[in-house]
C-alpha cells in the first residue's frame, strides 16, 4: 500500500530533531512488551508513522481550512487498515495498536511533529490563512498531499 505523503526531507529531519529513531527487533514477545516499548517501536516503525504523520497532517489542514476535505470514509478506512495490519504483522495486540492511537502523548508529540513540518515549509501552523494556502499550493502541484485534498 502507498501512503498518501511520502515523508520528505523536511520531515525527516524534524523527526530526527525529535530523537524518533528506527527501532530493531526485540527478541521479546511483542505481546508481552509493556506498553511504553510497544510505543517506541510503532514510533520507531517508518511507514507506520509516516503514516500517522500523513494521516494527521491531512486532518490539520480540513480542521484548519473548513472548505477542504480529505480522503473519503473508505479511503481512510483502508488506509488505516493496512497501518493496522502492519502493526499486527509486528506482533502486537490489537489492544497494544488501541492503546498506541489513544496515547494522549503520542498525539501531542504526533502534532508536534505536524507542527515541526509545516513550520519547516514556512507555514505558521496555528495561521488558518498560511496553512490554507499552502493546502491548496499543494493541490494545485498535485502533490501527493494536494492529491489528497479537495474543496468541499
Amino acid at each position: 500500500m502507498k501512503h498518501p505523503v511520502s515523508i520528505g526531507y523536511a520531515a525527516k529531519s524534524v523527526l530526527a530533531s525529535l530523537g524518533i529513531a528506527i527501532v530493531l527487533a526485540s527478541p521479546i514477545r511483542a505481546d508481552a512488551m509493556p506498553q511504553a516499548d510497544v510505543n517506541t517501536a510503532l514510533r520507531g516503525n517508518a511507514d507506520i508513522y509516516n503514516g500517522l504523520f500523513t494521516a494527521a497532517l491531512i486532518k490539520h489542514i480540513v480542521d484548519t481550512c473548513q472548505d477542504l476535505q480529505g480522503p473519503n470514509r473508505l479511503q481512510r478506512v483502508t488506509f488505516f487498515m493496512g497501518l493496522y495490519n502492519q502493526a499486527r504483522g509486528m506482533g502486537f495486540t490489537r489492544a497494544q495498536i488501541e492503546a498506541f492511537v489513544d496515547d494522549k502523548t503520542e498525539q501531542q508529540r504526533l502534532q508536534g511533529v505536524v507542527d515541526g513540518f509545516l513550520t519547516q515549509a514556512g507555514v505558521d501552523p496555528s495561521n488558518t490563512q498560511a496553512v490554507c494556502t499552502y493546502a491548496r499550493a499543494e493541490m494545485a502541484d498535485r502533490s501527493a498531499l494536494g492529491r489528497r485534498l479537495r474543496e468541499r
